[in-house]
């Protein structure tokens, strides 16, 4: 009898959750421990869509699983991400949606590319960027 209701209990619990992720989750249904995290986003909780409520707590979720090394690192890594203007920003998510639009096999090549160039001295990957920064001049000119 318990083995029988056992999937019924799981559909129920998925349903539910759809259901919830559908129609969003007040602020005050939230757990303390991620009210805790999201709290900057209280005041406009109840104004944001579902999904966008669903991808901060998943994300408040994964914050919680993170060392303090890996908190400082990403608190770094968002803190030079603000710096930087809306173009400088614009382009890296452009850069990154063609990243991800390529093929696995080149993603691994400029992956591998990219590699190699952090390995190598800070005055050889300043000589590398003068080439490219001149190859690119040329390009341009040649363009024009």
């Amino acid at each position: 009898m318990k083995l029988r209701l056992l999937p019924t209990f799981f559909l129920l619990s998925v349903l539910s959750a759809t259901a919830q992720a559908q129609e969003g989750i007040a602020w005050n249904e939230l757990p303390g421990e991620l009210q805790g995290i999201l709290g900057p986003m209280q005041l406009q909780w109840d104004q944001l869509s579902p999904a966008r409520q669903q991808r901060l707590m998943n994300g408040a979720r994964r914050w919680q699983l993170l060392s303090p090394d890996q908190r400082s690192q990403v608190e770094q890594r968002f803190r030079n991400w603000m710096q930087r203007s809306p173009g400088q920003r614009n382009t890296i998510r452009n850069r990154f949606q063609r990243f991800q639009n390529m093929n696995p096999e080149r993603q691994r090549a400029l992956l591998n590319r990219s590699e190699r160039f952090r390995n190598l001295s800070p005055e050889q990957q300043e000589r590398m960027r003068r080439r490219f920064e001149e190859a690119q001049s040329r390009r341009n000119d040649v363009a024009r």
